[in-house]
């Protein structure tokens, strides 16, 4: 056990990770667990991750989930059976897949665990550090990447009653935590409502993330006579109040001025999504990808003249995007009314800086983030702290 005032790069517990979005499957919520994981293990750390899929290089348990991708077509009425499993299923129908993980993983864990980590969304993740904590004595880490009942991806987390009931959930399972990390510190308050102690809730920001190991098969080329913008990631199947039309109204205004511009997509859209694009008056100029993996989306910012952000009014933060972003010296240009646009585009708005957008032009802001490694080190120093009161 170390003591109070050792390195935390001296402490280098074993840790088992429960996360339901993980490469190879894409997902924004995939980023941040991955590149947490990767990071800790080259500190030292001995880390078993479980789940849906694993990549090379990642020691774990792949345990397949029955829907791993999000359903992209035209959303159909909800029926009886799905009414009925969101009100059987507690706090998301994907417990289901966290208890099958749970005991898959007892069977096949190589170590004695000091630590597990869980990292939501979905939140019935969280259930696995409930029970290993129980089950193993070790402790627990949960981590937050979005609010779980204040503004609420789940639309039937609306309801007063399902809210009030779930807000009991929340309690009962994260005051057994013995860290909470969040994005931000609005998320911070919210976890204040259900964590034991208020100091054993911290922020830990999306983290630039440094990727050098783009093979060659991942490199992407793009035209050598457009001003290249590119945005990696999804819309409104991240954020449902993300809305590809503001996107496509401001890049038509500014192409038709800038007609150099050429906008590449790379990520999941849903059918409405497309279409929309497909049918807007400056369609010639964007290109879809469809789904790519991290590797080559991180190739593709870097052969951008420019790295677009979309984001709702209401969002408190930018996308996990961002952090990859940062790591590049791309201008990046942010599409949004939420106030931490500005910190991207600086005294100009997005529609000024996308009409005098060059293939020269530099970044507007230094947008300065923590690396993986730091955030991994933060994770370690507060672990190091728990374990040694």
């Amino acid at each position: 056990m170390p003591g109070p005032e050792q390195n935390p790069k001296d402490y280098r517990p074993n840790i088992v990770l429960f996360a339901r979005h993980f490469p190879p499957h894409v997902s924004g919520g995939a980023r941040r667990p991955y590149y947490l994981a990767k990071a800790l293990q080259s500190l030292g750390c001995r880390v078993f991750v479980i789940a849906p899929a694993l990549p090379d290089g990642i020691t774990g348990l792949a345990v397949p989930h029955v829907q791993p991708d999000p359903v992209i077509g035209t959303p159909t009425p909800p029926g009886f059976r799905d009414l009925l499993r969101d009100w059987l299923l507690w706090p998301d129908p994907d417990i289901r897949w966290t208890k099958r993980a749970v005991h898959a993983v007892q069977k096949s864990l190589p170590f004695q665990p000091d630590w597990v980590i869980t990292t939501s969304p979905p939140e019935s993740i969280h259930y696995a550090g409930q029970y290993f904590k129980q089950m193993t004595g070790c402790h627990w880490l949960a981590d937050m990447r979005d609010h779980w009942l204040v503004r609420p991806f789940r639309k039937q987390r609306e309801s007063a009653l399902r809210n009030f009931i779930e807000r009991k959930i929340a309690s009962t399972m994260l005051r057994q935590a013995d860290l909470i990390s969040t994005v931000n510190d609005e998320i911070t308050r919210e976890m204040h409502l259900y964590a034991s102690e208020s100091d054993r809730v911290f922020v830990l920001p999306h983290f630039s993330i440094i990727d050098d190991n783009i093979a060659t098969d991942d490199e992407i080329t793009l035209p050598d006579d457009k001003v290249n913008l590119v945005y990696t990631g999804c819309f409104s199947l991240s954020d449902p109040e993300c809305h590809i039309g503001d996107t496509l109204d401001m890049f038509t205004q500014a192409a038709t001025i800038n007609q150099n511009l050429h906008l590449h997509i790379a990520g999941r859209l849903s059918a409405e999504e497309e279409a929309l694009i497909k049918t807007s008056a400056c369609a010639d100029k964007i290109t879809l990808y469809g789904v790519i993996s991290l590797q080559q989306a991180h190739a593709m910012q870097r052969a951008a003249h420019a790295l677009l952000l979309a984001g709702s009014p209401h969002a408190l933060t930018p996308p996990g995007k961002a952090a990859e972003y940062a790591a590049t010296t791309k201008p990046i240009i942010a599409i949004s009314e939420a106030p931490w646009a500005k910190n991207f585009n600086g005294p100009k708005s997005a529609l000024e800086n996308l009409i005098l957008l060059k293939a020269g032009t530099a970044r507007i802001t230094a947008n300065a983030m923590a690396t993986q490694e730091e955030a991994a080190l933060k994770i370690l120093q507060k672990m190091a702290q728990i374990v040694s009161r």
